[in-house]
C-alpha cells in the first residue's frame, strides 16, 4: 500500500503565495504575476525582514518564522483566529502585561508581529476568492501523475524494507504549493507532513518526495541517536536518504551537496542498519 499522500491545502498555499508575492525566499515568476496585485509597501514589511521570516535547510531557521508561518501553516485551522489571536496578544504586550506563553526573545518584534498579522488578514479573503480556485487546478493537475507513480511502484514498502522500519504515521502527507520555485521546499510542516512546490519534473518529484519519505523513516530507525537534533548531522541524514534511494531508484538527482557522505556509506557494507550506517559516519564527523 502506497504511503505517500497529497493535500492541496488553502492555508498554506495562502501564506507561502504572501511570501513569493513579497520575494521573502522566494523570487520567481508566479510571485511576479501577483505582485502588482499588493501595495509595495505592505510586501516591503516582509522582504525587508526576510531574515526573520525565512528558513534554509540545516542552516537557518529565521526568528518569527515558526510565529509567523510554520505554526499556522501546520497547525492552525483558521488563519483570522489564529492571527487575531496573535494581535491580541501584541496589545496586551504594548500594555505592559506579557502573557507567560510568551517567547520573550520575541517581544522587541511586537510592532512588526502585528504589522505582518494584520497584512496576512487583510488579502486572505481576496486570495480564496479570486487566486486560489485556478492554482489549485494547476496543483491537481501535477499531483496527478507523480501519485500515479507511487501509487504504480510500490516505492514507500520497499523503502521500509530497505531502510529497516516503518513510518510512525498512517501515511506521509506530500502537501502542494504553486508559489516556491527557486526556494527552499520540503519543509516540515506537522511530524507528517511537508511542503512541495509543483515546478518539477514528474520524475524530479518522485525522487524529491521520495527522499523526503526515507528522511521520515529515518527519523523512526535513528530516534535512539542525536540525528535530526541540531544543524551540525543534517549532512548525515540528508546523505543517509539519497544513500537509500540510489539503492532503490539505481542513482540520485538532488543533494548532490552532500555526495561525499553518500559515498562513505556506499563503501560500507550493505548489510549494515542504518543506525550502524549513522554511527560510523558520526565517528568520521568527529575526525574531521
Amino acid at each position: 500500500m502506497n504511503k505517500i499522500r497529497f493535500e492541496i491545502e488553502p492555508n498554506v498555499n495562502y501564506l507561502y503565495h504572501m511570501l513569493s508575492v513579497a520575494r521573502c525566499g522566494y523570487d520567481n515568476d508566479y510571485g511576479a504575476k501577483y505582485r502588482p496585485l499588493y501595495p509595495a509597501e505592505e510586501l516591503a514589511v516582509f522582504s525587508d525582514n526576510s531574515e526573520l521570516l525565512t528558513i534554509q535547510g540545516g542552516v537557518h531557521w529565521g526568528k518569527l518564522y515558526s510565529l509567523m508561518i510554520f505554526n499556522p501553516a501546520g497547525y492552525a485551522e483558521s488563519l483570522p483566529d489564529y492571527y487575531g489571536e496573535v494581535l491580541a496578544t501584541c496589545e496586551s504586550i504594548r500594555a505592559g502585561a506579557i502573557p507567560e506563553w510568551v517567547d520573550e526573545s520575541l517581544v522587541p518584534y511586537t510592532d512588526l508581529i502585528g504589522q505582518l498579522s494584520q497584512i496576512l488578514l487583510k488579502h486572505q479573503d481576496s486570495y480564496l476568492r479570486d487566486i486560489f480556485p485556478a492554482e489549485r487546478e494547476r496543483i491537481a493537475a501535477a499531483i496527478t501523475p507523480v501519485q500515479a507513480w507511487f501509487e504504480a511502484h510500490d516505492f514507500t514498502a520497499r523503502a521500509e524494507e530497505l531502510v529497516g522500519c516503518e513510518l510512525e504515521a498512517e501515511a506521509f502527507t506530500a502537501t502542494m504549493v504553486s508559489s516556491v520555485a527557486h526556494g527552499p521546499e520540503a519543509i516540515d510542516l506537522t511530524a507528517e507532513k511537508d511542503l512541495f512546490g509543483i515546478e518539477h519534473s514528474v520524475m524530479d518529484a518522485v525522487y524529491f518526495i521520495g527522499h523526503e519519505f526515507i528522511i521520515y523513516l529515518l527519523k523512526a530507525a535513528l530516534r535512539e541517536e542525536n540525528a535530526f537534533r541540531g544543524n551540525a548531522t543534517w549532512p548525515l541524514t540528508e546523505a543517509l536518504a539519497e544513500y537509500y534511494l540510489k539503492r532503490l531508484m539505481g542513482d540520485t538527482r538532488f543533494f548532490d551537496e552532500q555526495r561525499e557522505w553518500r559515498i562513505f556509506y556506499e563503501r560500507q557494507s550493505p548489510e549494515l542498519t542504518a543506525v550502524q550506517l549513522y554511527r560510523l559516519a558520526l565517528q568520521e564527523l568527529t575526525q574531521l
